[in-house]
């Protein structure tokens, strides 16, 4: 089982960060592709790609699989297991995406809303820190119960 963190509106405050790298594989690419019935050519014939996208080196990324996996990160990461996502409102990706490409995702925290709602801002950024992508998250943190559990059943193990 993958660990996870597990973090409560207590243990938050507007300003906290989680940084992470990311990288996507063709065979992440054609499994999603698969799953969510993308049958997009940019996403699996490098030829079609480059009609679109002439300067790309490979196959496109779907922006849907960045999208879910940053999302992911919400529930394991960042606020972690028990999170809520309510809304991902993402910006257009500003550049192709392609297997291989390291993604570096920061989640923010902005703003503690009412009902124990956080805002967060997502930035998705090349290595060289060059903007890809850009996202508003509201999300629910575990509370105090939910933590009590994942501490006796999945921290424990």
């Amino acid at each position: 089982m993958t660990k996870t963190r597990c973090l409560t509106a207590s243990m938050l405050e507007v300003g906290m960060r989680y940084e992470t790298r990311l990288s996507f594989s063709r065979e992440q690419v054609a499994q999603y592709c698969a799953l969510v019935g993308d049958h997009n050519a940019i996403h699996r014939d490098l030829e079609a790609a480059r009609v679109r996208f002439p300067d790309v080196r490979d196959i496109v990324v779907p922006g849907g699989l960045i999208q879910t996996t940053v999302s992911g990160l919400f529930g394991t990461e960042f606020p972690g297991d028990g999170s809520l996502g309510l809304t991902f409102s993402p910006d257009r990706f500003r550049r192709p995406v392609c297997p291989g490409d390291e993604l570096h995702v920061t989640l923010e925290i902005t703003k503690i809303l009412r009902g124990g709602i956080f805002e967060l801002s997502v930035g998705v950024t090349d290595p060289e820190g060059v903007r890809i992508g850009s996202a508003v998250a509201k999300v629910v943190p575990p509370d105090e119960t939910y933590r009590a559990w994942w501490q006796a059943h999945i921290d424990a193990g």
